[in-house]
Protein backbone atom coordinates (compact mmCIF):
# COMPACT_ATOMS: atom_id res chain seq x y z
CA UNK A 1 0.00 0.00 0.00
CA UNK A 2 3.23 2.61 0.95
CA UNK A 3 4.48 1.72 -2.36
CA UNK A 4 1.41 1.94 -4.39
CA UNK A 5 1.06 5.22 -2.67
CA UNK A 6 4.44 6.65 -3.12
CA UNK A 7 3.82 5.39 -7.05
CA UNK A 8 0.58 7.54 -7.23
CA UNK A 9 2.45 10.52 -5.74
CA UNK A 10 5.50 10.75 -7.82
CA UNK A 11 2.47 10.00 -11.04
CA UNK A 12 0.86 12.70 -10.34
CA UNK A 13 3.88 15.16 -9.99
CA UNK A 14 5.24 14.05 -13.26
CA UNK A 15 1.59 14.75 -14.94
CA UNK A 16 1.58 18.29 -13.61
CA UNK A 17 4.91 18.93 -14.28
CA UNK A 18 4.70 18.25 -18.22
CA UNK A 19 1.52 20.00 -17.94
CA UNK A 20 3.13 23.31 -16.76
CA UNK A 21 6.58 23.04 -18.92
CA UNK A 22 3.93 22.78 -22.08
CA UNK A 23 1.92 25.30 -21.09
CA UNK A 24 4.80 27.22 -20.46
CA UNK A 25 6.71 26.51 -24.16
CA UNK A 26 3.26 27.13 -25.92
CA UNK A 27 2.78 30.69 -24.56
CA UNK A 28 6.83 31.68 -24.94
CA UNK A 29 6.29 30.14 -28.74
CA UNK A 30 3.10 32.28 -29.08
CA UNK A 31 4.66 35.23 -27.82
CA UNK A 32 7.55 35.12 -29.97
CA UNK A 33 5.41 34.69 -33.13
CA UNK A 34 3.47 37.61 -31.75
CA UNK A 35 6.82 39.86 -31.48
CA UNK A 36 7.82 38.87 -35.13
CA UNK A 37 3.97 39.55 -36.70
CA UNK A 38 4.56 42.85 -34.75
CA UNK A 39 7.87 43.71 -36.50
CA UNK A 40 6.22 43.00 -40.00
CA UNK A 41 3.77 45.26 -39.36
CA UNK A 42 5.97 47.83 -38.21
CA UNK A 43 8.35 47.12 -41.18
CA UNK A 44 5.32 48.01 -43.40
CA UNK A 45 4.81 51.05 -42.07
CA UNK A 46 7.99 52.46 -42.52
CA UNK A 47 8.21 51.37 -45.81
CA UNK A 48 4.41 52.89 -46.44
CA UNK A 49 6.39 56.13 -45.26
CA UNK A 50 9.68 55.78 -46.64
CA UNK A 51 7.95 55.18 -50.18
CA UNK A 52 6.10 58.19 -50.10
CA UNK A 53 8.91 60.42 -49.17
CA UNK A 54 11.15 58.74 -52.07
CA UNK A 55 8.10 59.12 -54.46
CA UNK A 56 7.79 62.79 -53.41
CA UNK A 57 11.35 63.73 -54.27
CA UNK A 58 11.76 62.05 -57.17
CA UNK A 59 8.30 63.98 -58.52
CA UNK A 60 10.12 67.18 -57.43
CA UNK A 61 13.53 66.41 -59.67
CA UNK A 62 11.30 64.87 -62.36
CA UNK A 63 9.11 68.63 -62.49
CA UNK A 64 12.60 70.41 -62.89
CA UNK A 65 13.91 68.15 -65.58
CA UNK A 66 10.52 67.98 -67.57
CA UNK A 67 10.54 72.03 -67.61
CA UNK A 68 13.57 72.42 -68.54
CA UNK A 69 12.77 69.46 -71.86
CA UNK A 70 9.64 71.41 -72.12
CA UNK A 71 11.47 74.97 -72.53
CA UNK A 72 13.94 73.24 -75.53
CA UNK A 73 11.23 71.83 -77.37
CA UNK A 74 8.55 74.72 -77.61
CA UNK A 75 12.05 76.82 -78.34
CA UNK A 76 13.42 74.38 -81.03
CA UNK A 77 17.07 72.69 -80.79
CA UNK A 78 18.73 76.28 -80.34
CA UNK A 79 17.07 76.96 -76.79
CA UNK A 80 20.34 73.88 -75.57
CA UNK A 81 22.53 76.79 -75.14
CA UNK A 82 19.99 80.15 -74.80
CA UNK A 83 19.85 82.63 -71.94
CA UNK A 84 16.14 81.52 -70.31
CA UNK A 85 17.54 77.27 -70.04
CA UNK A 86 20.80 78.25 -68.01
CA UNK A 87 18.71 80.71 -65.67
CA UNK A 88 16.70 77.86 -65.44
CA UNK A 89 19.32 75.30 -64.87
CA UNK A 90 20.78 77.34 -62.16
CA UNK A 91 17.71 77.89 -60.32
CA UNK A 92 17.37 74.37 -60.23
CA UNK A 93 20.41 74.02 -58.90
CA UNK A 94 20.20 76.72 -55.93
CA UNK A 95 16.52 75.71 -54.69
CA UNK A 96 16.85 71.82 -55.35
CA UNK A 97 18.61 70.35 -52.31
CA UNK A 98 21.07 67.73 -52.99
CA UNK A 99 21.29 68.22 -56.76
CA UNK A 100 24.75 67.69 -57.68
CA UNK A 101 24.81 68.93 -61.75
CA UNK A 102 22.28 69.19 -64.49
CA UNK A 103 23.41 68.53 -67.84
CA UNK A 104 22.03 68.65 -71.57
CA UNK A 105 23.44 66.75 -74.26
CA UNK A 106 22.92 66.71 -78.14
CA UNK A 107 22.29 63.61 -80.12
CA UNK A 108 25.57 62.46 -80.36
CA UNK A 109 26.08 62.59 -76.63
CA UNK A 110 28.40 66.13 -76.45
CA UNK A 111 27.57 68.38 -73.13
CA UNK A 112 25.78 71.44 -74.67
CA UNK A 113 24.94 73.34 -71.59
CA UNK A 114 25.88 71.79 -67.88
CA UNK A 115 25.48 73.60 -64.24
CA UNK A 116 29.10 73.92 -63.58
CA UNK A 117 29.78 75.85 -67.37
CA UNK A 118 27.46 78.30 -69.11
CA UNK A 119 28.13 76.43 -72.77
CA UNK A 120 28.48 72.96 -71.28
CA UNK A 121 31.87 70.92 -72.40
CA UNK A 122 31.52 70.17 -76.11
CA UNK A 123 35.16 67.78 -76.00
CA UNK A 124 33.07 65.60 -73.27
CA UNK A 125 31.08 62.55 -74.69
CA UNK A 126 28.70 60.86 -72.90
CA UNK A 127 27.31 58.17 -75.15
CA UNK A 128 29.28 55.28 -73.63
CA UNK A 129 26.60 56.35 -70.70
CA UNK A 130 23.88 53.85 -70.12
CA UNK A 131 21.19 56.16 -69.37
CA UNK A 132 21.98 57.79 -73.08
CA UNK A 133 22.16 54.66 -75.12
CA UNK A 134 18.25 53.41 -73.59
CA UNK A 135 17.36 57.09 -74.39
CA UNK A 136 18.79 57.11 -77.94
CA UNK A 137 17.46 53.47 -78.75
CA UNK A 138 13.86 53.83 -76.89
CA UNK A 139 12.98 57.97 -76.41
CA UNK A 140 9.33 57.75 -75.38
CA UNK A 141 10.35 55.20 -72.71
CA UNK A 142 9.85 58.17 -69.86
CA UNK A 143 11.95 59.12 -66.89
CA UNK A 144 15.54 56.87 -66.86
CA UNK A 145 16.80 56.43 -63.11
CA UNK A 146 20.82 54.92 -63.30
CA UNK A 147 22.72 52.91 -60.95
CA UNK A 148 24.77 54.65 -58.71
CA UNK A 149 28.34 56.22 -60.37
CA UNK A 150 30.46 58.50 -60.44
CA UNK A 151 30.69 61.74 -62.21
CA UNK A 152 33.45 62.80 -64.63
CA UNK A 153 35.64 65.04 -63.00
CA UNK A 154 34.57 64.26 -59.48
CA UNK A 155 34.92 61.70 -56.82
CA UNK A 156 31.47 61.74 -55.21
CA UNK A 157 28.57 58.74 -56.18
CA UNK A 158 25.26 60.00 -57.84
CA UNK A 159 22.30 58.59 -59.72
CA UNK A 160 21.47 60.32 -62.43
CA UNK A 161 17.56 60.78 -63.57
CA UNK A 162 17.40 61.37 -67.20
CA UNK A 163 14.61 61.98 -70.14
CA UNK A 164 15.06 62.15 -73.41
CA UNK A 165 14.65 65.22 -75.50
CA UNK A 166 12.31 65.40 -78.81
CA UNK A 167 11.47 67.43 -81.88
CA UNK A 168 7.53 68.86 -82.10
CA UNK A 169 7.86 65.21 -85.23
CA UNK A 170 8.96 62.96 -81.99
CA UNK A 171 12.89 62.36 -83.29
CA UNK A 172 15.52 62.29 -80.76
CA UNK A 173 17.60 65.07 -80.50
CA UNK A 174 19.22 64.51 -77.14
CA UNK A 175 19.04 64.10 -73.25
CA UNK A 176 18.56 65.96 -70.30
CA UNK A 177 19.97 64.75 -66.91
CA UNK A 178 19.69 65.83 -63.18
CA UNK A 179 22.37 64.13 -61.32
CA UNK A 180 21.39 63.80 -57.32
CA UNK A 181 23.20 62.67 -54.27
CA UNK A 182 22.04 59.22 -53.30
CA UNK A 183 21.90 61.14 -49.33
CA UNK A 184 19.04 62.75 -50.61
CA UNK A 185 17.36 59.50 -49.68
CA UNK A 186 18.74 59.01 -45.86
CA UNK A 187 15.19 59.03 -43.80
CA UNK A 188 17.28 56.18 -41.13
CA UNK A 189 17.56 59.07 -38.53
CA UNK A 190 13.85 60.41 -38.87
CA UNK A 191 12.31 56.80 -37.76
CA UNK A 192 12.47 56.77 -34.15
CA UNK A 193 10.49 53.32 -34.18
CA UNK A 194 12.49 51.35 -35.64
CA UNK A 195 14.21 48.69 -33.99
CA UNK A 196 18.08 49.15 -33.26
CA UNK A 197 20.95 48.68 -36.17
CA UNK A 198 17.58 48.57 -38.44
CA UNK A 199 18.50 49.46 -42.09
CA UNK A 200 16.59 50.65 -45.33
CA UNK A 201 17.67 50.36 -48.67
CA UNK A 202 15.81 51.86 -52.02
CA UNK A 203 16.34 49.50 -55.39
CA UNK A 204 15.32 49.82 -59.14
CA UNK A 205 12.36 47.07 -59.74
CA UNK A 206 15.51 45.16 -61.84
CA UNK A 207 17.54 44.66 -58.55
CA UNK A 208 20.60 47.43 -59.20
CA UNK A 209 20.41 49.07 -55.38
CA UNK A 210 20.45 52.96 -55.39
CA UNK A 211 21.21 53.62 -51.60
CA UNK A 212 20.80 52.07 -48.06
CA UNK A 213 21.59 53.31 -44.56
CA UNK A 214 23.50 53.01 -42.50
CA UNK A 215 26.09 54.13 -45.68
CA UNK A 216 28.03 51.84 -47.59
CA UNK A 217 28.77 53.89 -50.44
CA UNK A 218 30.98 51.23 -51.80
CA UNK A 219 27.97 48.75 -52.15
CA UNK A 220 25.70 51.37 -54.10
CA UNK A 221 25.09 50.08 -57.32
CA UNK A 222 24.75 46.57 -56.29
CA UNK A 223 22.81 43.96 -58.81
CA UNK A 224 20.30 42.21 -56.65
CA UNK A 225 18.22 40.74 -59.25
CA UNK A 226 18.98 36.96 -58.40
CA UNK A 227 17.91 37.19 -54.94
CA UNK A 228 14.90 35.71 -53.87
CA UNK A 229 13.18 38.95 -53.25
CA UNK A 230 13.40 39.74 -57.14
CA UNK A 231 13.05 36.37 -58.41
CA UNK A 232 10.00 35.02 -55.99
CA UNK A 233 8.07 37.89 -54.07
CA UNK A 234 7.98 40.60 -56.06
CA UNK A 235 6.69 39.01 -58.98
CA UNK A 236 3.96 37.84 -57.34
CA UNK A 237 3.37 40.56 -54.72
CA UNK A 238 3.80 44.31 -54.40
CA UNK A 239 3.99 44.34 -50.46
CA UNK A 240 5.16 41.87 -48.40
CA UNK A 241 7.53 40.34 -45.47
CA UNK A 242 10.41 37.86 -46.34
CA UNK A 243 13.80 36.85 -44.76
CA UNK A 244 17.43 37.34 -45.09
CA UNK A 245 19.13 34.03 -47.37
CA UNK A 246 21.45 31.62 -45.57
CA UNK A 247 24.36 33.81 -44.76
CA UNK A 248 22.98 37.12 -44.03
CA UNK A 249 22.30 40.09 -45.98
CA UNK A 250 23.98 40.66 -48.85
CA UNK A 251 24.90 43.51 -47.36
CA UNK A 252 25.94 43.60 -44.06
CA UNK A 253 25.72 39.79 -43.26
CA UNK A 254 23.06 40.25 -40.70
CA UNK A 255 20.34 37.56 -40.13
CA UNK A 256 16.83 39.92 -40.69
CA UNK A 257 13.28 40.32 -41.28
CA UNK A 258 12.74 42.47 -44.68
CA UNK A 259 9.79 44.18 -45.06
CA UNK A 260 9.33 45.49 -48.73
CA UNK A 261 7.41 47.88 -50.64
CA UNK A 262 7.02 49.23 -54.52
CA UNK A 263 6.71 52.79 -54.98
CA UNK A 264 3.77 53.81 -56.79
CA UNK A 265 4.62 55.79 -60.14
CA UNK A 266 8.13 54.56 -59.94
CA UNK A 267 10.58 51.79 -60.94
CA UNK A 268 11.76 51.59 -57.29
CA UNK A 269 11.75 49.16 -54.35
CA UNK A 270 11.59 50.14 -50.83
CA UNK A 271 13.12 47.63 -47.94
CA UNK A 272 13.48 48.10 -44.22
CA UNK A 273 15.41 45.20 -42.55
CA UNK A 274 14.68 44.99 -39.22
CA UNK A 275 17.38 42.32 -37.10
CA UNK A 276 15.43 39.11 -36.13
CA UNK A 277 18.11 39.34 -33.31
CA UNK A 278 16.89 42.50 -31.79
CA UNK A 279 13.16 41.40 -31.75
CA UNK A 280 13.95 38.11 -29.69
CA UNK A 281 15.91 40.14 -27.45
CA UNK A 282 13.55 41.41 -25.56
CA UNK A 283 11.58 37.68 -25.64
CA UNK A 284 14.26 36.34 -24.32
CA UNK A 285 14.92 38.43 -21.09
CA UNK A 286 11.40 38.30 -20.21
CA UNK A 287 10.86 34.39 -20.62
CA UNK A 288 14.56 33.56 -19.40
CA UNK A 289 12.50 35.28 -15.82
CA UNK A 290 9.60 33.43 -16.40
CA UNK A 291 11.60 30.23 -16.48
CA UNK A 292 13.26 31.32 -13.36
CA UNK A 293 9.98 31.46 -11.65
CA UNK A 294 8.44 28.10 -12.99
CA UNK A 295 11.22 26.12 -12.06
CA UNK A 296 11.61 27.43 -8.53
CA UNK A 297 7.38 26.24 -8.79
CA UNK A 298 8.41 23.07 -9.52
CA UNK A 299 10.77 22.48 -6.88
CA UNK A 300 7.91 23.90 -4.86
CA UNK A 301 5.82 20.72 -6.45
CA UNK A 302 8.55 18.36 -5.41
CA UNK A 303 9.00 19.40 -2.34
CA UNK A 304 5.20 19.58 -1.27
CA UNK A 305 5.48 15.59 -2.72
CA UNK A 306 8.14 14.73 -0.88
CA UNK A 307 6.58 15.65 2.15
CA UNK A 308 3.38 14.17 1.30
CA UNK A 309 5.02 10.94 0.69
CA UNK A 310 6.25 10.64 4.39
CA UNK A 311 2.87 11.11 5.45
CA UNK A 312 0.78 8.21 6.66
CA UNK A 313 -0.02 6.61 3.44
CA UNK A 314 -3.23 4.51 4.89
CA UNK A 315 -5.41 8.13 5.44
CA UNK A 316 -7.47 8.99 2.70
CA UNK A 317 -8.45 12.42 3.59
CA UNK A 318 -4.84 13.42 4.16
CA UNK A 319 -3.83 12.05 0.03
CA UNK A 320 -6.90 14.13 -0.59
CA UNK A 321 -5.54 17.42 1.03
CA UNK A 322 -2.73 16.92 -0.61
CA UNK A 323 -4.10 16.49 -3.77
CA UNK A 324 -6.45 19.88 -3.81
CA UNK A 325 -3.37 21.35 -2.32
CA UNK A 326 -1.01 20.64 -5.39
CA UNK A 327 -3.96 21.53 -7.72
CA UNK A 328 -4.03 24.85 -6.11
CA UNK A 329 -0.45 25.18 -6.58
CA UNK A 330 -1.09 24.59 -9.91
CA UNK A 331 -3.94 27.07 -10.70
CA UNK A 332 -1.31 30.03 -9.37
CA UNK A 333 1.30 28.86 -11.49
CA UNK A 334 -1.20 28.92 -14.37
CA UNK A 335 -2.64 32.22 -13.87
CA UNK A 336 0.85 33.58 -13.42
CA UNK A 337 1.90 32.46 -16.45
CA UNK A 338 -1.45 33.72 -18.38
CA UNK A 339 -0.87 36.96 -17.01
CA UNK A 340 2.22 37.32 -18.55
CA UNK A 341 1.13 36.31 -21.29
CA UNK A 342 -1.06 38.82 -21.74
CA UNK A 343 0.97 41.59 -20.19
CA UNK A 344 3.60 43.69 -21.07
CA UNK A 345 6.45 43.17 -18.32
CA UNK A 346 7.96 46.58 -18.52
CA UNK A 347 4.58 49.31 -18.31
CA UNK A 348 1.78 46.36 -16.96
CA UNK A 349 0.29 47.23 -19.90
CA UNK A 350 -1.46 44.41 -21.61
CA UNK A 351 0.56 43.20 -24.23
CA UNK A 352 0.40 43.27 -28.02
CA UNK A 353 -1.48 40.07 -28.72
CA UNK A 354 -3.81 40.47 -25.35
CA UNK A 355 -5.07 44.25 -26.79
CA UNK A 356 -5.41 43.28 -30.35
CA UNK A 357 -7.80 39.90 -29.28
CA UNK A 358 -9.75 42.31 -26.91
CA UNK A 359 -10.26 45.13 -29.70
CA UNK A 360 -11.66 42.25 -32.14
CA UNK A 361 -14.79 41.09 -29.51
CA UNK A 362 -15.12 44.36 -29.22
CA UNK A 363 -15.48 45.76 -32.74
CA UNK A 364 -17.67 42.37 -33.29
CA UNK A 365 -19.74 44.07 -30.42
CA UNK A 366 -20.06 47.66 -31.53
CA UNK A 367 -20.74 45.98 -34.89
CA UNK A 368 -23.54 43.80 -34.22
CA UNK A 369 -25.61 46.55 -31.47
CA UNK A 370 -24.45 49.61 -33.90
CA UNK A 371 -22.60 51.07 -31.20
CA UNK A 372 -19.76 54.00 -31.46
CA UNK A 373 -15.66 52.80 -30.62
CA UNK A 374 -12.79 54.47 -31.39
CA UNK A 375 -9.13 53.59 -30.76
CA UNK A 376 -6.67 55.77 -30.15
CA UNK A 377 -2.92 55.35 -31.12
CA UNK A 378 0.00 57.07 -29.85
CA UNK A 379 3.85 57.37 -29.11
CA UNK A 380 6.38 59.47 -26.95
CA UNK A 381 7.63 61.74 -29.37
CA UNK A 382 11.38 62.15 -30.28
CA UNK A 383 11.56 58.86 -28.04
CA UNK A 384 15.34 57.97 -29.97
CA UNK A 385 16.75 61.17 -28.28
CA UNK A 386 15.95 59.61 -24.76
CA UNK A 387 17.44 56.79 -25.68
CA UNK A 388 20.43 58.45 -27.10
CA UNK A 389 21.34 60.93 -24.69
CA UNK A 390 20.23 59.23 -21.49
CA UNK A 391 20.47 55.47 -22.20
CA UNK A 392 17.68 52.87 -22.37
CA UNK A 393 17.13 52.71 -18.92
CA UNK A 394 16.13 56.28 -19.08
CA UNK A 395 13.94 55.30 -22.16
CA UNK A 396 12.37 52.39 -19.96
CA UNK A 397 11.38 54.68 -16.93
CA UNK A 398 10.12 57.33 -19.68
CA UNK A 399 7.53 54.97 -21.15
CA UNK A 400 6.92 53.90 -17.61
CA UNK A 401 5.73 57.40 -16.47
CA UNK A 402 3.54 57.72 -19.42
CA UNK A 403 1.97 54.38 -19.07
CA UNK A 404 1.10 55.57 -15.71
CA UNK A 405 0.01 58.97 -16.39
CA UNK A 406 -1.81 57.67 -19.34
CA UNK A 407 -3.59 54.76 -17.17
CA UNK A 408 -4.61 57.36 -14.55
CA UNK A 409 -6.66 58.97 -16.98
CA UNK A 410 -8.42 56.51 -18.55
CA UNK A 411 -11.51 55.05 -17.20
CA UNK A 412 -12.56 51.18 -16.12
CA UNK A 413 -13.78 50.11 -19.35
CA UNK A 414 -10.97 51.50 -21.23
CA UNK A 415 -8.13 48.93 -22.34
CA UNK A 416 -4.77 50.51 -22.97
CA UNK A 417 -1.80 48.16 -24.77
CA UNK A 418 1.55 48.54 -25.89
CA UNK A 419 1.95 48.20 -29.24
CA UNK A 420 5.71 47.62 -29.15
CA UNK A 421 8.85 50.34 -28.82
CA UNK A 422 7.48 53.34 -27.78
CA UNK A 423 3.75 52.72 -29.47
CA UNK A 424 0.69 52.33 -26.99
CA UNK A 425 -2.90 51.71 -28.29
CA UNK A 426 -6.20 52.92 -26.10
CA UNK A 427 -9.79 51.15 -26.70
CA UNK A 428 -12.35 53.04 -25.86
CA UNK A 429 -15.73 51.24 -25.66
CA UNK A 430 -18.88 53.28 -26.46
CA UNK A 431 -17.65 56.78 -26.49
CA UNK A 432 -18.30 58.89 -29.79
CA UNK A 433 -15.94 61.26 -31.48
CA UNK A 434 -15.79 64.05 -29.23
CA UNK A 435 -16.01 61.79 -26.22
CA UNK A 436 -12.57 60.00 -27.88
CA UNK A 437 -11.15 63.51 -28.75
CA UNK A 438 -11.29 65.32 -25.73
CA UNK A 439 -9.90 62.22 -24.08
CA UNK A 440 -6.91 62.22 -26.36
CA UNK A 441 -6.17 65.77 -25.39
CA UNK A 442 -6.75 65.22 -21.95
CA UNK A 443 -4.38 62.29 -22.20
CA UNK A 444 -1.52 64.37 -24.33
CA UNK A 445 -1.79 67.29 -21.86
CA UNK A 446 -1.14 65.14 -18.03
CA UNK A 447 1.91 63.62 -20.34
CA UNK A 448 3.42 67.20 -21.27
CA UNK A 449 2.60 67.58 -17.74
CA UNK A 450 4.71 65.00 -15.96
CA UNK A 451 8.22 65.42 -17.21
CA UNK A 452 11.29 63.16 -16.18
CA UNK A 453 14.28 64.15 -14.26
CA UNK A 454 17.22 62.92 -14.67
CA UNK A 455 20.70 63.52 -12.91
CA UNK A 456 18.31 67.03 -11.67
CA UNK A 457 17.92 68.12 -15.35
CA UNK A 458 13.63 68.30 -16.49
CA UNK A 459 13.53 65.97 -19.60
CA UNK A 460 9.95 67.46 -20.78
CA UNK A 461 7.66 64.39 -22.25
CA UNK A 462 4.75 64.54 -25.45
CA UNK A 463 3.26 62.04 -27.27
CA UNK A 464 1.23 62.43 -30.77
CA UNK A 465 -1.99 60.76 -30.94
CA UNK A 466 -3.99 59.51 -33.52
CA UNK A 467 -7.74 58.65 -33.42
CA UNK A 468 -10.11 56.93 -35.63
CA UNK A 469 -13.67 55.75 -35.06
CA UNK A 470 -15.14 52.00 -36.01
CA UNK A 471 -17.16 52.24 -39.41
CA UNK A 472 -19.66 50.07 -40.18
CA UNK A 473 -17.88 48.96 -43.15
CA UNK A 474 -14.56 47.65 -41.19
CA UNK A 475 -14.46 44.09 -41.28
CA UNK A 476 -11.54 43.63 -39.22
CA UNK A 477 -9.32 46.02 -36.44
CA UNK A 478 -6.54 46.36 -39.34
CA UNK A 479 -8.74 48.95 -41.58
CA UNK A 480 -9.37 50.48 -38.22
CA UNK A 481 -5.78 50.82 -37.11
CA UNK A 482 -4.88 51.68 -40.67
CA UNK A 483 -6.56 54.76 -39.86
CA UNK A 484 -5.54 55.84 -36.32
CA UNK A 485 -1.56 54.80 -37.43
CA UNK A 486 -2.21 57.31 -40.59
CA UNK A 487 -3.87 59.94 -38.55
CA UNK A 488 -0.64 59.22 -35.96
CA UNK A 489 1.79 60.09 -38.70
CA UNK A 490 0.11 63.50 -39.46
CA UNK A 491 0.49 64.55 -36.00
CA UNK A 492 3.79 63.33 -35.94
CA UNK A 493 4.65 65.38 -39.37
CA UNK A 494 2.18 68.68 -37.97
CA UNK A 495 5.03 69.14 -34.82
CA UNK A 496 3.92 65.94 -32.82
CA UNK A 497 2.68 66.99 -29.52
CA UNK A 498 -0.73 66.76 -31.00
CA UNK A 499 -3.87 64.87 -31.45
CA UNK A 500 -5.30 64.28 -35.31
CA UNK A 501 -8.92 62.70 -35.99
CA UNK A 502 -8.57 59.99 -38.74
CA UNK A 503 -10.73 61.18 -41.53
CA UNK A 504 -14.19 58.50 -41.88
CA UNK A 505 -13.50 55.72 -44.79
CA UNK A 506 -14.22 56.80 -48.60
CA UNK A 507 -17.82 54.70 -49.44
CA UNK A 508 -17.20 52.78 -52.71
CA UNK A 509 -19.37 53.22 -55.24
Amino acid sequence: MKGRARFQGWLVLAVLTAAILATFFLLAWRDLTTRYEMAARQGHDTTWFIGRNVAEKFRQYDRQLSAIIGEIESAGTAAFAGEPVWHMISLAIQTTPFVRSIGLYDETGRILQHSDRKGGFPDTNVADRDYFRTLKANPGQGLFITRPFKNRGYEETIIGLARAIMTADGKFTGVALIAVSPEAFDLLGGLPNLPRDSAISIHRRDGINLFRAPLIPDQWGKDLSGTALFTKHLPTSAVGVTYTPTGGSTFDSQDRLLAYRTVEEWPLVVVVGILRAEIAATWRQDWTRNAVFVGLALIGFSWLATIAQRQTTGRLEAELNLSRRELQHRAIVEEELRRWATTDSLTGMANRRHFLEHCEREMQRALRYSRPMPVLIFDVDLFKTINDRFGHAMGDEALKIIADVAAASLRETDLMGRLGGEEFGVLLPETDTTGAADLAERLRAAIAAAPMTVNNQTVPLSISVGVAMLHPDDTSVDALFNRADQALYRAKHAGRNRVVLAEAPTAMA
